[in-house]
């Protein structure tokens, strides 16, 4: 098995037409992108508020993951938004426990 790196660093432009075409490679690459670099945070946040209601697991995964890069790139949440809503994701696709944990850890380390 060969692992392949991309970069997932995109303008806020080209995250927003990813998300928009409804494809989940293209859309879990703009959820991480926005985590690693959007500087919106309220945007930011509420975009991958957004996306953990998908019904695509593998989305839903991208929008946790990038929660927490928001977290440490920030230092700032809103947890009255976001914590529901990772509890929720998690009775929705119990599969992503570790990565709900993984992120809480995030933010509570770097909020």
């Amino acid at each position: 098995m060969s692992l392949l790196y991309q970069d997932p660093t995109m303008s806020h432009e080209e995250a927003t037409r990813l998300l928009a075409s409804d494809v989940e490679t293209k859309v879990a690459a703009a959820l991480i992108s926005i985590g690693l670099n959007e500087q919106d945070k309220t945007w930011a946040q509420n975009t991958c508020l957004k996306y953990l209601e998908s019904e695509s697991e593998s989305v839903a995964a991208s929008a946790i993951t990038a929660l927490g890069h928001i977290a440490r790139r920030h230092a700032d949440l809103d947890m009255g938004a976001v914590r529901p809503a990772l509890e929720k994701v998690k009775g929705k696709f119990p599969s992503l426990e570790g990565t709900v944990a993984d992120t809480l850890d995030d933010i509570e380390t770097f909020t």
